[in-house]
């Protein structure tokens, strides 16, 4: 048997042993990427074949999992979970965009779908939903000036407004002179020396052109403040635009906007290139890991959990945090 059929033997076994399948950005922690796929995956997928009856099992359970992920179907039909105001008002603009983009809806129309849209989020049942009531309110509360700075007297924009409209301003000169616009595309490819396959979700123009939003910090309090706009691509978004440039080598625009305003960014040949020489590590990296452990409890045991990272245990929920740590600790 060659090398490579033995190595693609070896990629579809690890793969089935650890719920791992293909590769995306690998920015995040490995340890915590292996728990999500290889353990808080597959339990939660087994729960929703529960509760719909294509499976058996202890319903009252497996609801209550759900419930913790915060299960729920958006204003768009799509099934999420684990959702936070600032994820859902970010989809929401970027459906905005979409609309009146791709669809021709009609500017007042898209902003009623993404207003009702975020008015739809459900969060976890473990989440702090006062605060998550605030944090969705402000986003409706018309407290700014056309510009975004906060106005003295007769406020008459909201942050959810100015974000939806400075991203529609910034995609369309990412994307001026286009001939036709289309909205998500799936995007799937291989890179040198990795065995699994790659995954991805592009913005617009079959992946050339990224958009990502920034809401306010601290907007669950009454003193919320601006995000600030990067000075470059950030580079977890540089390797997000260079795995898909690798696939479709159409060279990427990616467009940040906030309430203040947006930029617009192309990124170097150089950069992308460094990009993917970086997605390349990652990947291999992983499969190494994968391939090394006979379970996914040795798996996670061969990573640092990295407990203190800034966001990542802190969006999960409490118990599903214990449970790994009882996995690391054990």
């Amino acid at each position: 048997m060659s090398f490579q059929a033995l190595s693609k033997r070896k990629s579809k076994e690890f793969a089935h042993r650890h719920n791992y399948f293909h590769h995306s950005k690998p920015t995040l922690p490995d340890g915590f990427t292996f728990y999500e796929k290889g353990v808080v995956r597959p339990e939660h997928e087994a729960a929703r074949s529960i509760v719909a009856g294509k499976q058996s099992g202890d319903k009252v359970a497996a609801q209550r999992l759900l419930d913790m992920h915060g299960d729920y179907i958006d204003a768009a039909g799509k099934p999420q979970s684990g959702d936070k105001p600032d994820m859902c008002s970010g989809r929401a603009a970027e459906n905005y965009c979409t609309d009146i983009m791709v669809y021709d809806v009609a500017p007042a129309e898209a902003y009623k779908n993404a207003v009702n849209y975020v008015q739809g989020f459900t969060g976890g049942n473990w989440r702090d939903h006062e605060a998550d009531k605030r944090e969705i309110d402000h986003k409706f509360n018309p407290k700014y000036t056309d510009k975004g700075t906060v106005a003295k007297a007769d406020a008459h924009n909201c942050e959810l407004e100015l974000v939806c409209r400075n991203a529609l301003d910034g995609l369309r000169e990412a994307m001026v002179g286009a001939n036709r616009i289309t909205g998500q595309k799936k995007l799937t490819g291989r890179f040198d020396d990795v065995q699994l396959s790659y995954l991805g979700y592009g913005d617009y123009q079959e992946g050339s052109v990224e958009l990502k939003t920034k809401w306010d910090r601290r907007a669950d309090t009454d003193k919320p403040t601006a995000a600030s706009l990067p000075t470059d691509i950030t580079f977890d978004h540089l390797m997000q635009v260079a795995g898909y440039w690798h696939i479709t080598e159409v060279m990427p625009t990616i467009v940040y906007a906030n309430r203040l305003g947006y930029r617009v960014f192309k990124p170097s040949l150089e950069q992308l290139q460094a990009g993917v020489a970086a997605i390349i590590e990652g990947c291999k990296r992983r499969e190494r890991l994968l391939a090394a452990a006979s379970t996914t409890e040795e798996l996670l045991k061969l990573c640092d959990p990295q407990w203190d990272h800034a966001y990542l245990w802190k969006g999960m929920a409490p118990e599903l945090v214990h449970n790994a740590q009882k996995i690391w600790r054990g």
